[in-house]
């Protein structure tokens, strides 16, 4: 898990709407809902970074079609520190961390020594922290970069390809080559619309 989405509503409907839309857009998994004071429902997803990121869009872009649905707020945390496992659940299928030693009942000190003990094994999940880019060189850099950025727009664009992919990886395919829409227009948007707009792009890096 290298990211944390939130989306906060109000109401249930609004929030079932808001999940749906980002198990839909995205390979990302539904950790928990919580339910808060006033019909405030919060939707908890996790998984990579531009996963998450176009899951958010798409549940805010979802609920803004949907009547009487409210988004109160929603918010993307990358690389979460494993200490927000005291207030969120990290783990899906509602997974509970262990209970510390010392909670063990009374009782259990009296027990015989032949009573099996029964070990909970707890899964740890290493975050892999993303190498910075190295330095650009001085001089012809800016121009370089341009080259090569231009360059792997048009060999990433297939249009065989494209029809083969999947909607995640073409939206993420959609915002490395800069397409003319905007983040929600790119979660809400069908495939067509999305080839199109790359197509365009495409066209623009070549001329």
């Amino acid at each position: 898990m290298l990211a944390l989405g939130l989306i906060e509503t109000k109401g249930l409907i609004g929030a079932i709407e808001a999940a749906d839309a980002m198990l839909k857009a995205a390979d990302v998994r539904l950790l928990e809902k919580s339910l808060a004071t006033g019909g405030l429902v919060t939707i908890t997803v996790a998984g990579e970074v531009a996963a998450v990121q176009s899951a958010v869009d798409a549940a805010r872009a979802s609920l803004s079609r949907l009547e009487g649905a409210v988004c109160v707020s929603c918010h993307v945390i990358p690389r979460p520190d494993s200490g927000l496992e005291s207030i969120l659940l990290l783990q899906p299928g509602g997974q509970s961390p262990a209970a510390p030693a010392n909670a063990a009942p009374a009782a259990a000190k009296n027990a015989p020594k032949t009573v099996a003990v029964e070990t909970e094994v707890i899964e740890i999940v290493e975050i892999v922290e993303e190498t910075p880019a190295p330095a650009a060189p001085k001089g012809g850099a800016k121009a370089n970069t341009g080259t090569k950025a231009a360059a792997h727009g048009q060999e990433a664009y297939d249009p065989e390809k494209c029809k083969a992919m999947s909607m995640n990886k073409l939206r993420q395919l959609a915002q490395t080559m800069k397409v003319d829409l905007s983040r929600e227009q790119i979660a809400s948007a069908n495939r067509q619309t999305l080839m199109n707009a790359i197509d365009r792009a495409a066209r623009k890096e070549k001329e």
